[in-house]
């Protein structure tokens, strides 16, 4: 992998990227935040080196104090030094100097990621749609109605209809099958590249949903069924949340 300059756009690689970036208005500092002794950051490196369908993984950070840490760990890190409003525009910015036909951006803040829901997501991307995102269906109620779960609905063809923070569709009659979005997504380098040029618009700043970017500019989003927990951490309590988790099981 080339990682300063003269990116091989031809090469069939497929990348992870980790977006992680050390200021958060709920959780400063939150990619070295310690889950059972372990940096956050880490156990989502190392969960997606489980990932067979991913060529290399690269951290992606704004913040000396993550990439020291990724350095003497040897996991491959580069410093993003540009404003970036969302991961996805962190990943648009590194995508110029890293080889590879496929992005996978998954979240700095998902210490449980499961492997196989990267494969699944990689394996059900389609380069003419160019961007899939990975959803999970609502199993435990206190998700439709905690604002930092996004949900999603779709269409007939698979496709994102809306994203947003309350709980979608509305319960007017009988109870639908509400399905959580994940920060788990698949892109094109084209898909990528043009993220960055698309107007930011209403919808995305009200909800703050990155991927509002595309539908909002008429662009589909393919929303892929995987297996996961579904456990990111936006906040103490959700970390405490994730040790007990893993705590159940040791």
């Amino acid at each position: 992998m080339r990682s300063l300059s003269g990116p091989d756009k031809s090469s069939n690689l497929t990348v992870g990227f980790i977006p992680a970036r050390w200021s958060s208005t709920r959780f400063e500092g939150k990619p070295l935040a310690l889950i059972n002794g372990i940096p956050m950051v880490r156990r989502v490196y190392d969960r997606c080196r489980m990932a067979e369908s991913l060529d290399t993984v690269v951290v992606l950070t704004d913040d000396q104090r993550i990439y020291e840490y990724c350095a003497i760990n040897e996991m491959r890190c580069i410093v993003i030094e540009d404003e970036c409003f969302t991961g996805t525009d962190r990943c648009a910015s590194a995508v110029s100097m890293v080889d590879g036909a496929r992005f996978v951006n998954i979240q700095g803040d998902e210490p449980l990621i499961n492997p196989e829901a990267i494969d699944a997501l990689v394996d059900a991307h389609q380069d003419h749609i160019g961007v899939s995102n990975a959803y999970v269906k609502v199993k435990d109620s206190y998700k439709q109605h905690d604002t930092n779960v996004v949900k999603v609905v779709k269409n007939k063809l698979q496709m994102a209809q809306y994203y947003s923070r309350l709980p979608i569709p509305f319960v007017q009659k009988e109870e639908p099958v509400f399905k959580q979005q994940l920060g788990l997504y698949c892109f094109s380098r084209e898909s990528l590249e043009r993220f960055t040029k698309l107007d930011i618009g209403p919808l995305e700043k009200a909800e703050s949903v990155e991927m509002l970017r595309f539908v909002e500019n008429g662009y589909d989003v393919l929303m892929v069924e995987v297996e996961d927990e579904g456990l990111s951490v936006d906040t103490v309590q959700d970390l405490k949340r994730v040790e007990d988790f893993l705590n159940a099981f040791n």
